[in-house]
């Protein structure tokens, strides 16, 4: 159901959105703000590719695709039209979705200001959450209020900040993914309209009518980091995932182990790799010869390295968290298998799931 604000709650409005930058330098005083809240984004930042989807998957899948009376710029009453669709992109690690926002203008002879976005848990007449409408993932006030609105549809992600404008009211991204009030307000941007907003319900989370953007997770940067194997100490892989200027992707992977009682490291790397892949295949070496780094600079050169292939690895996203090996050391007469690696270390600042 879709609703209209009256203009008694517009002047609520304009105090609400004036106590912002109070209750943002209180949040960074008591130290509330961090790499995981101040990215405003309730969802995952690896769930989806930068080419965000461009429409829902299917009508099951669609919560809105409706036309709204708009204001155009310097008008007092709503003079143009404008599509808005509304649907969610499940993501691999469960419970977790996207909000995806798509805009269009359809009609009206004057610019159009794309609005004030604002969220709050359930169903509610007065949001009072922050949100932002963007197109990449990212930290600050980045989202495209007050950008004029394109004849072309655009999509957006839909990011909500967890600070209320007003009380202690934090809004989770399990409040994310279950129903919620989403506001469309133009009340800064032509405050002689009447009514200045818009209300949607955004239902909830369901899985099986919200399917993700590719079948099979991708690999992708927010993967890089340092994964442990279950019951097997002191040993793990360490995962880069780099990009090249000339848009492709190269992944490395380097496995600390050991062999016959010592430590021992194999490494594999490929270039040129088209970004989105949901697996690769690595040559792993084995490497032998030099000496221990601290000996410093000319105590050994590159062909006192020996450099033996010791087989083949298939890396496999499972989710943010988890990854799926597949390898063949047979040819070094170390066996082959399926092995399970979940993250250890995080990418401050850069993780695919900062919220788990």
């Amino acid at each position: 159901m879709r609703y209209r604000l009256t203009r008694r709650r517009q002047l609520m409005r304009y105090l609400l959105t004036a106590l912002m930058l109070l209750l943002a330098g209180r949040a960074a005083a008591t130290g509330e703000i961090n790499v995981l809240t101040d990215l405003k984004s309730p969802f995952p930042p690896g769930c989806v590719a930068v080419a965000l989807p461009p429409e829902p998957a299917s009508s099951d899948n669609t919560l809105w695709d409706v036309n709204v009376d708009v204001p155009s710029v310097g008008s007092p009453t709503r003079d143009a039209r404008m599509r808005v669709t509304i649907w969610r992109v499940g993501c691999p690690d469960p419970g977790f979705s996207v909000v995806m926002v798509r805009l269009q203008r359809v009609s009206g002879s004057g610019p159009v200001i794309i609005p004030r976005v604002f969220a709050e848990a359930g169903e509610v007449d007065l949001p009072m959450h922050k949100a932002q409408l963007i197109r990449h993932p990212a930290v600050g006030d980045v989202g495209a209020s007050g950008d004029v609105l394109n004849q072309a549809p655009i999509t957006y992600m839909l990011a909500v900040d967890p600070f209320a404008l007003q009380g202690d009211g934090v809004f989770t991204p399990a409040d994310y993914n279950d129903t919620f009030t989403l506001e469309f307000f133009w009340g800064h941007y032509a405050s002689g309209v009447i009514p200045e907003a818009e209300l949607f319900t955004i239902d909830g989370y369901v899985p099986a009518l919200d399917p993700p953007q590719f079948e099979f997770p991708a690999l992708h940067g927010r993967m890089s980091g340092q994964y442990t194997i279950d019951g097997i100490p002191f040993t793990g892989l360490v995962l880069q995932v780099g990009e090249a200027a000339n848009d492709t992707n190269s992944v490395t992977a380097i496995f600390f182990t050991y062999f016959e009682g010592f430590p021992f490291w194999v490494i594999g790397t490929a270039g040129n790799l088209p970004p989105g892949l949901d697996q690769v295949e690595l040559e792993m070496l084995e490497l032998y010869g030099g000496e221990f780094f601290s000996a410093g600079p000319g105590s050994f050169d590159e062909n006192d390295v020996a450099i033996a292939s010791v087989g083949t690895l298939i890396v496999e996203v499972l989710d943010c968290k988890r990854l799926l090996l597949g390898y063949d050391f047979t040819e070094g007469g170390l066996g082959s298998g399926v092995l399970e690696v979940e993250r250890l270390i995080r990418m401050a600042g850069y993780d695919c799931n900062p919220w788990e």
